[in-house]
């Protein structure tokens, strides 16, 4: 590995555990509980190395989860020719989405409920997680759909898996490695069965 690379690989391991470090404290103490130098502390770095990464806590506690994210590539992810953008996304959903993004997720949109400056920053990495699988959608699809129809997509899957993930509907979270059994991913079909209604 290249010292360019070297470095690339030290800075992300440390933007890494300074996010983990806020999350879990979040976690344990709630988010108004706990101060800069304790995630500095609990990390094993200085308040300038976390200044050069994060602006505030709740930036940091946010970043948690794109730890734990990768760009959606359906090239790769959705191999299926046939499969319309709708089909692709739902297979991706229930087949890459891991159980630790699931539950982090979930864990994030509860933390921000009651606090407005976090929800912020957990609503500005759900957009760039939208933006991630819109772009993916494009790059496989192409023209052979408006581009409107991706943008109209994207906004109806988020804004009915978002629900879920704010305890608005009361669906058990998977907490296991059973995904496929699990109550989620039954009504994970059914919003996507809704949503072809209208989309295909």
């Amino acid at each position: 590995m290249s010292d360019h690379g070297l470095r690339e690989k030290k800075k992300m391991e440390t933007r890494q555990a300074l996010a983990e470090s806020a999350f879990q404290l979040a976690k344990e103490h709630g988010v108004d509980n706990f101060i800069i130098e304790d995630i500095v502390q609990k990390a094993g770095y200085s308040r300038r190395t976390f200044a050069n990464y994060f602006s505030c806590k709740e930036e940091a506690i946010a970043n948690a989860l794109t730890l734990l994210h990768s760009p959606l590539d359906f090239h790769y992810t959705v191999t299926e020719e046939s499969l319309s953008p709708i089909d692709a996304i739902h297979f991706f959903i229930k087949h890459r989405f891991s159980l630790e993004i699931l539950n982090r997720l979930h864990e994030l949109v509860c933390l921000s409920k009651h606090h407005s400056t976090l929800r912020l920053y957990v609503n500005a990495l759900l957009q760039e997680v939208q933006n991630y699988a819109k772009q993916g959608m494009i790059e496989k699809f192409g023209e052979a759909y408006p581009t409107s129809y991706y943008h109209l997509l994207m906004g109806a899957i988020f804004s009915a898996l978002l629900p879920l993930f704010e305890e608005e509907i009361s669906i058990q979270f998977p907490l296991t490695d059973q995904l496929t059994e699990n109550q989620f991913f039954h009504y994970i079909d059914q919003i996507f069965e809704q949503l072809r209604e209208g989309f295909n």
